[in-house]
């Protein structure tokens, strides 16, 4: 499957709302936020998070220009050499095509040029398919692991050096 990543920038704010929707909605317990809170951010408040200050919010599209999947990254807040994967998602049809692989290298990518020496996530339990796929691409768990604060589910916390 042949697919591109590219950074979101603010005037794509209704494309990134309506990928972010339908992740909540087919995988509502993979995410810390849900689709009853999310639904209701209102065009700005998707276009700020698209600002080129803010997190990189990264859109795999087909050759069709049809979104396969997102990711975002962000800084730690409190040590500037780590960063974090976040709200990643991939078309359940698009599984298996190396859309998760290249969104997920992505962040790295981007984590490496922010000078980070550590990239973070955090895999719900039981998320086997995630958790291997993370793995596959040099994430292991930290041996940390803290219940959610929405609904109590336990999330692995997993984390890739950098060179």
């Amino acid at each position: 499957m042949a697919f591109s990543i590219r950074r979101m920038v603010p005037e794509d704010h209704e494309l990134v709302r309506t990928v972010r929707l339908r992740a909540l909605t087919l995988a509502p317990t993979a995410f810390g936020s849900t689709f009853d809170r999310e639904v209701l951010f209102s065009a700005d408040d998707w276009s700020q998070r698209l600002r080129p200050d803010r997190y990189p919010h990264c859109l795999c599209l087909d050759e069709a220009g049809q979104p396969l999947g997102l990711v975002v990254g962000g800084p730690e807040d409190l040590d500037r050499g780590i960063a974090h994967l976040f709200a990643m998602w991939v078309e359940p049809h698009a599984h298996g095509t190396g859309v998760a692989d290249g969104l997920v290298e992505e962040v790295v990518r981007w984590a490496g040029t922010q000078g980070c020496s550590l990239v973070h996530l955090l895999v719900t339990d039981g998320n086997e398919r995630a958790e291997r796929m993370y793995h596959r691409n040099g994430f292991e768990r930290t041996g940390q692991s803290a219940p959610r604060e929405r609904d109590g589910v336990a999330e692995i916390e997993m984390a890739r050096r950098l060179a």
